[in-house]
């Protein structure tokens, strides 16, 4: 359940299933990572992002939502970002 080295994005996504909008499978293991592996580093100054470590090889990756106008913010996405990009868009030391 743990990233890989050879990940680098994992976007999720909402599916109709019997009659209900559900999570696929790559959006509930983002859920799974965000609440229980990745470590919160920062949050963007709108709100709609957050960033996040890896405690197994410390790469920080970026916690977004498609589609976010949609009900319920849309389905998660987790993006690898460079320290350098990372410190662009969010506050952190």
């Amino acid at each position: 359940m743990n990233l890989r080295k050879d990940e680098n994005k994992l976007i999720g996504k909402h599916v109709f299933l019997s009659g209900k909008v559900v999570a696929d499978k790559v959006a509930e293991r983002i859920d799974y990572l965000k609440n229980n592996v990745m470590l919160v580093v920062a949050y963007s100054d709108d709100g709609w992002s957050t960033l996040l470590r890896d405690p197994n090889d410390g790469r920080l990756w970026e916690l977004i939502y498609d589609d976010s106008g949609s009900h319920g913010a849309g389905a998660p996405s987790l993006i690898h970002l460079t320290l350098d990009n990372a410190k662009n868009k969010y506050k952190f030391k």
